[in-house]
């Protein structure tokens, strides 16, 4: 009688907000485990920036900027994005003291879109405690319509209504950086605006127009209708010099491309597809992703979600792990109410309106893609409970572990595709 060989198992280690979370699976059934690439920070942070700066991409750079005026505002991506703005935003003023910009004249923004507004405690970890003490700094709030100001519409019909102190500045600097993004093909340059100063009706249609997409049109593609209407809404509010990252995936300045939005900006997604798209064999029944780095709630966690979608086959099993310490989408309580949805389901709800907030709608969508339209999602979570959880259409695990085994079990033989730090990756599957 032939002894049973034991079937060799490999421990993966998945991030899961600051920590890890580890799971075993079967050696044979892993088809690939997509990770950024490895990539080396840049020797002096600090000189990478001040060479970006002295050396704008597209734009005549910070003197010819000083002519139109002193008033100055800097757009700073928010709580939920990585970006080291503390290692860029001292050059960055010490740039425009040198042009006869004064700290007096600087005023920063958080451009936090539809987020949260940030604490204190946060915004200074963002851009660090010198920076707090040199210059005033505000949240960008989306909802206060008295610091809102509207511009008239687009070619399209998106009315632009934004941030005032950003109209009313003689100068705007947007801080960002790069990566593939769901709605925008790419996070950076057009975005620090819109979404980033904007009201909650710019926001909303771009984001609707983002749902009519699939991630294989958007995800990672630099040129999409989505941020063509994003960078119309910059031209109108006027947007006149980013300073972007790339970052690798210890957060470490690996570039910076600075100069004029959309040409610095595309320069910079190259750079980032280089670092985040990675190439897998085939795609898969089983996809195993976490949320990092967007851990805080399931409105930005659900950005792993949205890599899988590159990845996973029809009818397969997405395994997904996200702490969500916050929640589901505290801003945005539609997410719970109506759970995600396929396009036509969620269509039905804008038209009957049942869902009046679009970029809800298109975040349901977004999610739903995947969910609703292609595979069941097994969400592990600490910040989400069981009910929250069915209430959103997706299963529920109690542990890691046990979420693997299920999707194992459902689908027997079937290969796993593994995506690390999900939050960022852009799968790269074989075409045709």
């Amino acid at each position: 009688m032939k002894e049973k060989v034991e079937e060799l198992k490999k421990v993966v280690r998945m991030h899961y907000g600051s920590d890890f979370v580890e799971v075993e699976i079967p050696e044979k059934r892993i088809l690939a485990i997509a990770t950024p690439k490895e990539t080396p920070g840049a020797p002096d942070p600090v000189k990478e920036v001040e060479h970006a700066i002295e050396n704008p991409i597209g734009h005549p750079g910070l003197q010819a900027l000083a002519k139109k005026g002193k008033k100055t505002v800097i757009l700073c991506d928010d709580f939920t994005r990585p970006t080291p703005a503390y290692k860029i935003l001292p050059t960055l003023l010490n740039k425009l003291n040198a042009v006869g910009i004064k700290d007096d004249d600087i005023k920063i923004i958080m451009a936090l879109g539809t987020h949260r507004p940030m604490t204190r405690d946060e915004i200074v970890r963002k851009v660090g405690e010198d920076v707090a003490e040199r210059v005033e700094i505000t949240n960008h709030n989306w909802k206060d319509e008295d610091m809102l100001v509207h511009l008239g519409k687009t070619k399209s019909g998106t009315p632009v209504t934004v941030n005032k102190e950003v109209v009313e500045a003689d100068i705007t600097i947007g801080i960002g950086y790069i990566v593939p993004h769901r709605v925008a093909g790419y996070t950076g340059g057009a975005k620090i605006i819109q979404p980033g100063v904007c009201g909650g009706d710019t926001t909303g249609l771009t984001h609707w127009l983002s749902a009519k997409f699939t991630g294989e049109e958007i995800l990672g593609v630099a040129e999409n209708p989505v941020r063509h209407e994003m960078e119309e809404v910059a031209r109108r509010v006027g947007l006149d010099f980013i300073v972007n990252a790339i970052l690798n995936a210890r957060g470490e300045i690996v570039r910076i491309f600075a100069g004029d939005f959309v040409k610095a900006h595309r320069r910079g997604a190259e750079e980032a597809k280089k670092i985040y798209g990675v190439s897998i064999p085939s795609k898969a029944r089983i996809v195993l992703c976490d949320s990092h780095p967007y851990d805080v709630d399931m409105w930005q966690a659900a950005k792993g979600i949205y890599a899988s979608e590159l990845a996973i086959q029809d009818g397969g099993i997405v395994v997904f792990f996200a702490p969500c310490w916050e929640g589901v989408a505290p801003e945005h309580p539609e997410v719970s109410r109506f759970g995600y949805r396929s396009y036509r389901d969620v269509e039905e709800l804008v038209r009957s309106g049942e869902i009046t907030d679009l970029a809800a709608a298109a975040h349901l969508v977004h999610v739903g893609r995947v969910s609703a339209e292609k595979a069941e999602v097994i969400l592990y979570s600490d910040g989400i409970s069981k009910s929250e959880a069915y209430r959103l259409n997706f299963s529920y695990a109690e542990s890691p572990q046990e979420a693997v085994d299920r999707a194992l079990a459902k689908l027997p033989n079937s290969k796993v595709v593994i995506l690390k730090q999900a939050g960022e990756l852009l799968p790269l599957p074989p075409r045709g």
